[in-house]
């Protein structure tokens, strides 16, 4: 008898321990904080009370800052599109887990645009207004447009009404769980720079009124990298903003006397990376940007004559839309593994997304690719490409 009761005070105590760990939710969080992005997408399933725990915005800010998003894919979004097209985006895992069902739901609507991947959040746009979405959790937040009032603040004459407005998303959530909106209003060579900070949620200009920047650059496509927002140009050459001292520099050209073309411009590991080639050339070249932005630094030549020997699909007949590149092969991102050390390229060839190892110089298909037969006659820059991270970053 003594025995039979001593069972049931443990059994009690056991089943009160879990109830009370249960229902605190200062216990539960130290608990779920060490899990995955996917076991915690699973455990919302658990019950309300775990569901509204997880989607906390102070229970993910520290999960966040504690699991620095990693790159689990890419979006590829073709640039050829017809009406009746259906599943608009592409996804291209770059890991054997991913959870992608809320992110394809919302991006394929027709009307939404993505402008820029940033660190797990996407800057989107929906007519007029912009968004930061979390492809992730599903979460998105619409974001004021900067006013006129504040790009002409303290300006006795207003830019041309003809100038053109670009926005770029900036986060880091090493450092913050907050982001930041960078907007530039640009007319001929002069710019206005103003920021959006999601922390006070109000748009600031520049210290800097005014800042030169070539025609020609592409402001509609930035790359955030350490702090600094890039755009490049055609050319080998481009300029990048430092928000912090709020100061707009151009970054070297390539070591290289002809006239390269850029063919990729992007980033992986807070490294900065560009694939050039040229007229006549058989071969991509990857550069790495130094630290200090005093030079680029040549890592691999890709020969695409061995890719199209190893993946015959680049040699069938298929023109590309540019007359400058005898294969149908396209850049989509380089990245790294897990260890950080050896960068990979990612490429799209006719039916097939294909990964290059720079170091072995080895390359394999990934998957097979849905694009159709038809589209793949207009073969040159056939997506735009955006890195998607799993992150729980509240927006």
């Amino acid at each position: 008898m003594f025995h039979q009761n001593k069972d049931n005070s443990a059994e009690f105590n056991s089943t009160n321990s879990g109830e009370i760990i249960g229902h605190n939710d200062g216990i539960l969080s130290e608990i779920l904080l060490p899990l995955t992005t996917k076991q915690l997408t699973g455990f919302k399933l658990v019950a309300k009370q775990w569901r509204s725990l997880i989607s906390d915005h102070h229970f993910l800010s520290r999960y966040t800052l504690r699991h620095p998003p990693s790159l689990s894919g890419l979006f590829l979004v073709p640039q050829h599109q017809n009406e009746n097209d259906e599943n608009l985006i592409e996804y291209i895992p770059l890991q054997k887990t991913h959870s992608l069902a809320t992110a394809i739901h919302f991006l394929n609507f027709r009307s939404i645009k993505i402008i820029q991947s940033c660190n797990g959040l996407l800057l989107t746009c929906h007519g007029q207004k912009l968004y930061v979405f979390n492809p992730t959790t599903g979460k998105s937040q619409l974001i004021p447009n900067c006013p006129n009032q504040v790009l002409n603040k303290n300006l006795e004459i207003p830019f041309s009404p003809y100038s053109s407005t670009y926005y770029s998303l900036a986060f880091d959530p090493k450092k913050s769980i907050h982001y930041m909106i960078i907007c530039i209003e640009k007319s001929e060579d002069k710019c206005r720079i103003a920021t959006y900070s999601s922390n006070v949620k109000l748009w600031r200009l520049s210290k800097t009124r005014e800042i030169s920047a070539p025609r020609d650059v592409d402001f509609s496509k930035a790359i955030y990298c350490n702090g600094v927002i890039h755009w490049t140009r055609r050319t080998p050459r481009g300029v990048y903003f430092d928000i912090e001292k709020e100061l707009m520099n151009q970054m070297p050209e390539i070591p290289r006397k002809e006239q390269y073309s850029c063919e990729y411009f992007g980033q992986s590991k807070g490294r900065l990376y560009s694939v050039f080639t040229m007229e006549g050339l058989h071969y991509y070249e990857l550069f790495e940007m130094e630290r200090d932005y005093s030079r680029w630094v040549f890592k691999c030549r890709i020969d695409l004559d061995e890719l199209a020997f190893k993946f015959p699909k680049m040699g069938r007949g298929i023109s590309c839309q540019n007359a400058l590149f005898k294969y149908p092969c396209h850049v989509l991102s380089v990245v790294h593994s897990r260890n950080g050390k050896v960068p990979k390229v990612i490429m799209s060839i006719p039916g097939e997304i294909i990964a290059y190892n720079c170091k072995k110089k080895t390359s394999w298909k990934i998957c097979d690719s849905r694009l159709r037969s038809k589209d793949r006659r207009l073969w040159y820059n056939v997506y735009c490409v955006y890195d998607n991270f799993d992150s729980l970053s509240p927006v």
